[in-house]
């Protein structure tokens, strides 16, 4: 089986002459662990991109690893697409801002086998505000999320329909990347100037924000062969506690491992995980979940973003199951992985897992 791995910062695609550092390096991390797992298994070829400006591929080739050196954005899309058709399957990694995930995942879905979801998955799950309006649909209980434009909110308060603190964001954002948190009419006017010249081509969405404990969870969605139709099995990760940043950003910086909640949290996070990947169509292979638990009394967990990609925090959860979790996403049922219908086992794990540790 070839398996082709397509990181689209580290793997030749971006297109700036310097490389973003911290999407390279977590791309960095997420491309090496997910290359390392399927080196491990049997009968796995593995094929990858590099691009030329990073030096030498940080792992040693072998028979079952090749990689290809690319010089250009446009030499990577040329080889992005032959490595497509010449693979049996292909995870594509990529961020979701400007619609860069779901053209690769588009790209990548009519040459070979995508090992994620599909476009249209990729499309909802990327774009906040449709993302919340489907939920919110679908009786699922997700943040309050309304249209932001700059230009128009420099004097909030005589509109008189801001409530603060709220949450400015990309409605197609990855990361914090441009995330601020306000909490009156001065800094809301002031952001909105500001959004005008860093946030110019972006569109941005508006959010309460609600005190609570930040939870980070994901699930691995495979097909279960065999019936009409066929069925999904849905492994839910555990649910780990992220650690951000207090400065309004909410940088990403580690977790908490396992996150610090009470068994029946624990299954409200489950349930309401199971009941995503259920409604919304095309979610497969690795899916990733930030949470909000309110601090508010008896208020249930509360969806604030879902990742139709590979996440940062599949690198903490590689270190702490003891399967391995590429086999599960390809479906393999051989030697090297339990079957599809067998639960995941977990190791120990220490009590907090920083981000610098997990991206080394």
């Amino acid at each position: 089986m070839r398996v082709f791995v397509s990181e689209y910062v580290c793997g030749g695609a971006w297109p700036e002459e310097t490389l973003d550092s911290s999407l390279a390096a977590e791309g960095r991390a997420m491309l090496i662990s997910l290359v390392q797992d399927m080196l491990r298994l049997s009968d796995v070829e593995v094929v990858t991109t590099w691009d030329n400006r990073l030096g030498a591929f940080p792992l040693g080739l072998t028979p079952t690893l090749t990689v290809e050196s690319i010089t250009s954005p446009r030499n990577e899309q040329q080889v992005f697409e032959r490595l497509c058709e010449q693979s049996d399957a292909a995870f594509a990694i990529a961020p979701e801002f400007h619609g860069i995930l779901t053209d690769r995942v588009r790209t990548a879905s009519v040459r070979t086998r995508l090992v994620g979801c599909s476009v249209e998955a990729t499309a909802l799950c990327s774009d906040k505000l449709r993302l919340a309006a489907f939920l919110d649909e679908a009786s699922i209980p997700t943040v309050s999320t309304e249209t932001f434009e700059p230009a128009s909110e420099i004097n909030p308060v005589e509109s008189g329909d801001v409530r603060f603190p709220c949450v400015i964001k990309p409605r197609d954002g990855a990361g914090s990347f441009l995330i601020r948190k306000v909490s009156n009419s001065n800094e809301f006017s002031a952001l909105s100037k500001q959004l005008l010249t860093d946030g110019d081509g972006l569109n941005f969405v508006r959010q309460p924000f609600i005190d609570g404990v930040a939870i980070s969870c994901a699930a691995i969605v495979t097909a279960v062969q065999g019936g009409e139709p066929d069925r999904l099995r849905i492994d839910v990760l555990p649910p780990c506690q992220q650690i951000l940043s207090n400065d309004g950003c909410f940088a990403y910086e580690g977790a908490d491992f396992p996150a610090r909640i009470t068994p029946l949290m624990k299954n409200q996070i489950e349930r309401l995980v199971h009941r995503c990947c259920s409604v919304i169509p095309g979610l497969n292979g690795y899916v990733g979940f930030d949470l909000l638990v309110p601090h508010a009394e008896n208020d249930e967990p509360t969806v604030v973003e879902i990742n139709p990609r590979l996440t940062t925090g599949f690198l903490l959860w590689q270190k702490t199951c003891k399967d391995n979790l590429v086999a599960r996403m390809l479906a393999l049922n051989n030697d090297d992985a339990p079957t599809v219908e067998s639960p995941l086992s977990w190791k120990p794990a220490p009590s907090v897992i920083r981000m610098n540790s997990l991206i080394e």
